[in-house]
């Protein structure tokens, strides 16, 4: 797997943010994860404690179906 990676922010009606993380972009396809932030840890400093892995693709256009079908939008993506 490739250290090169791409991330999409999506978010729902309600303000909830999921990240989909596609990792080894030089692969076809590739792996990804969609994490979830606990935007609570970001207010003692240690933003990167509240990350939850909330399901892992081996397809990102599989990863980007199950966000849709969750009621989540795309809004970035290159981060």
């Amino acid at each position: 797997m490739g250290t090169d990676l791409q991330v999409e922010l999506w978010r729902d009606e309600h303000g909830g943010l999921r990240e989909l993380v596609q990792f080894g972009l030089d692969e076809i396809g590739g792996s990804c994860v969609i994490r979830e932030r606990n935007s609570l840890d970001a207010l003692d400093g240690d933003e990167n404690e509240g990350d939850t892995v909330i399901a892992r693709f081996g397809d990102p256009e599989d990863a980007r179906d199950f966000l849709r079908d969750e009621g989540f939008e795309p809004m970035l993506t290159n981060l």
